[in-house]
């Protein structure tokens, strides 16, 4: 007896396999061509305040992977008017690849994922992303196995909100934490409601401070020491810089008035204690998030992975920085069960003018 041919079934064998190469074909396609051939490759980084430690990462992490590229770097300065200039700037040049550094540069560049406009923002051109704290509830991106972009993937860097707060009641418990934020930076926004409510779940007042505004929309380092008052006045036990681009440039002025009013900062930056004066940072280091951000370049450029196949990462561990200069001018020592895995640094005496008056600090009893 002659075997029976399954035609149907070639024919839905044949039918998946052109269905799957179609696919293929419109991924690569709106894609672009980075995805299709090899370096040397051309990237733009656009960073919001100068080339620091992430952006340095990023490069090492290029460099010690063989991997020949030209970096052209663009520093926004904190001005968002100039990210539309980027934009244009990357789409003539037809780079390969756009690195965005920030929260606010990112969404310059991109766009929310729920207001992507193809003439304003970078559509058909990979974008890794970095330092960007909450990447979904910026509305960067829908999750963090996948961006739901094609041309979009990156990384986040902020420790959560809960594992910060447990941090610092291991070094002292609290019952009373001040925050001061500033409305005008998304991230900064986001992590003060993450904080606020936290505080019923963890069982402690908040007491925050919303940075005042001038004429020009943005906040100003001369009424830092007026926030630092607040925070003195109202008995806060630690004070909280969760996410703000404008305290962080700022931190000396900052942890300064902090410290000269006898009160501890702990910090989500690890530059606010490593750097300046804050008494305890739990962050993930900027160096680190910049070459996990390389790798995530390095998939894109090198293995031709599309940018919505690769899931946001983040780091696995977290620094933990205690200040121990800023510890004895506080009297605030930390426990021994938190130096076990602690890293310490001596402080930083002359990172600003304002710290070389010692006479004016407060000292340990």
């Amino acid at each position: 007896m002659m075997p029976v041919k399954s035609i149907s079934g070639k024919r839905t064998i044949a039918k998946t396999l052109a269905t799957t190469l179609i696919l293929l074909l419109a991924l690569v396609s709106i894609s672009g061509p980075a995805f299709a051939r090899e370096g040397p490759f051309t990237i733009m980084m656009v960073v919001w305040r100068g080339c620091e430690d992430a952006c340095r990462g990023f490069q090492d992490y290029l460099q010690e992977r063989g991997i020949a590229a030209e970096i052209i770097v663009r520093d926004a300065a904190r001005k968002r008017d100039l990210l539309a200039g980027f934009v244009r700037e990357a789409k003539d040049r037809k780079v390969d690849l756009v690195v965005t550094w920030g929260t606010s540069v990112t969404l310059g560049m991109v766009g929310p994922i729920d207001a992507v406009d193809s003439h304003r923002h970078i559509t058909g051109i990979p974008v890794v992303f970095m330092i960007v704290a909450d990447p979904v509830g910026a509305k960067v991106v829908a999750g963090y196995e996948s961006s739901n972009r094609v041309n979009v993937t990156g990384t986040r860097n902020r420790v959560p909100e809960s594992v910060q707060l447990k941090a610092i009641r291991a070094y002292r418990p609290f019952r009373r934490l001040g925050l001061v934020y500033n409305r005008n930076e998304l991230n900064s926004v986001l992590n003060a409601d993450k904080i606020a409510a936290l505080s019923t779940d963890m069982g402690f007042e908040l007491i925050s401070h919303e940075m005042p505004l001038r004429e020009n929309g943005k906040p100003s380092a001369d009424d830092i020491p007026a926030a630092i008052s607040l925070m003195k006045e109202a008995e806060v036990e630690f004070v909280y810089v969760g996410s703000s681009s404008f305290l962080m440039a700022n931190r000396d002025r900052f942890t300064y008035e902090a410290l000269k009013m006898g009160l501890p900062v702990a910090a989500a930056y690890e530059a606010m204690a490593t750097k300046s004066h804050a008494l305890v940072a739990v962050a993930s280091r900027y160096y680190s998030v910049g070459r996990l951000a390389g790798f995530q370049a390095e998939q894109v450029l090198a293995k031709e992975i599309p940018p919505i196949a690769i899931p946001i990462r983040s780091l696995s561990r977290f620094s933990y920085v205690i200040n121990m200069e800023s510890a004895r001018r506080l009297a605030a020592y930390p426990p021994l069960s938190v130096l076990r895995y602690a890293e310490v640094v001596n402080g930083t005496p002359g990172t600003t003018p304002l710290i070389q008056s010692q006479e004016l600090l407060p000292k340990s009893q």
